[in-house]
């Protein structure tokens, strides 16, 4: 595999009520403005493959990924199905971004098991490789068993695969057997140490580990009403506070106090104001809000600190996050 190329990718969003249709004009517009990938994430709408099954009618250059798909909800082989028919229908445009999401979503929203994630994920990717590569999976491990054989005339170059990662179990499995990694949540400075676990891990797998795509998701709004982003961003953030693979994760980054009252507060009944026990400096570590020359800025430093792949995350007030979504989406080309 080659090593590769800097890119430069966009979070597409469902945008609250708007309707899905409003995302087709600013997906051929984003290509138009020079991205170099869409990402979609799933949870709770819209489907993942059914959006970039769209985006990919409405496009022709543009790589399409999840950014991310919870691996428990579909099995490995349904999954491969998914991205090869996208990849077929795309030209080779797909991108596979898989993720373990948290208890909660898979336990208690799905019913489905969260049974030793970090292993789930090494074997769902072994079977989606047999898958992509041989159109045949015989696997039996832990938690997947497969002995399946796809019925579809493939063409295309099989879809790389990117694993999310926030924690050294799962930056390490990333190291061994990705195409590339998702940070997420973190903020520039932290991207060495985590790049140097994802390299040490390539390199103690036999790998060459300049051909792991670094990918980051960068989150901001360039915007006037900075005050507003800034309150919808800390609000965001609090929803987290919860969830133990990102409460573990912001600790490293200084956030633990924060998060403990964010917790505090939302048990106390408090719900409307948890998100104030976040301070603006903390908040800023992780995402930006203001000016365009601040924005890019803050690219800059992402792409300093060993990121091929930035992603932006456009973020904003529900009331205002089409037109932010826009002057983001704008701003941002080319950085």
């Amino acid at each position: 595999m080659a090593k590769p190329k800097p890119g430069l990718g966009l979070v597409m969003l469902s945008f609250g009520g708007a309707p899905l249709a409003t995302n087709r004009e600013f997906v051929r517009e984003a290509e138009a403005l020079g991205y170099t990938a869409l990402w979609i994430p799933e949870v709770v709408g819209p489907d993942a493959f059914i959006s970039l099954a769209a985006y990919a009618l409405n496009t022709s250059k543009i790589e399409l990924g999840t950014g991310v798909v919870p691996i428990q909800l579909r099995t490995p082989g349904i999954m491969a199905m998914s991205f090869l028919t996208l990849n077929e229908l795309s030209g080779g445009r797909a991108l596979a971004g898989l993720g373990v999401s948290s208890p909660a979503i898979v336990e208690r929203w799905h019913g489905a098991s969260y049974r030793k994630p970090v292993t789930a994920m090494r074997e769902c990717v072994e079977i989606m490789r047999q898958l992509f590569t041989e159109g045949r999976a015989k696997f039996e491990g832990w938690i997947y068993k497969s002995d399946f054989r796809l019925g579809m005339r493939l063409t295309q170059k099989p879809p790389r695969i990117y694993l999310a990662a926030l924690n050294p179990p799962m930056l390490s499995v990333a190291g061994e057997i990705a195409d590339g990694v998702l940070f997420n949540y973190s903020p520039p400075e932290a991207m060495p140490e985590l790049i140097a676990q994802v390299r040490s891990s390539a390199i103690a797998a036999g790998r060459d580990p300049d051909e792991i795509d670094i990918g980051a998701y960068v989150r901001m709004c360039v915007t006037e009403e900075e005050r507003a982003a800034m309150d919808a961003f800390k609000r965001e953030l609090a929803g987290y506070a919860f969830v133990d693979s990102y409460r573990q994760m912001f600790e490293r980054y200084g956030l633990g106090d924060e998060l403990a009252e964010v917790r505090r507060l939302w048990q106390a009944g408090k719900r409307d104001e948890a998100f104030t026990a976040i301070g603006d400096t903390s908040a800023a570590k992780l995402g930006v809000v203001g000016s365009k020359e601040k924005a890019r800025e803050y690219v800059a430093r992402f792409r300093s600190a060993g990121v091929t792949h930035p992603i932006i995350f456009p973020i904003g007030p529900p009331n205002t996050i089409v037109r932010d979504f826009a002057n983001t989406m704008r701003a941002m080309a080319g950085a």
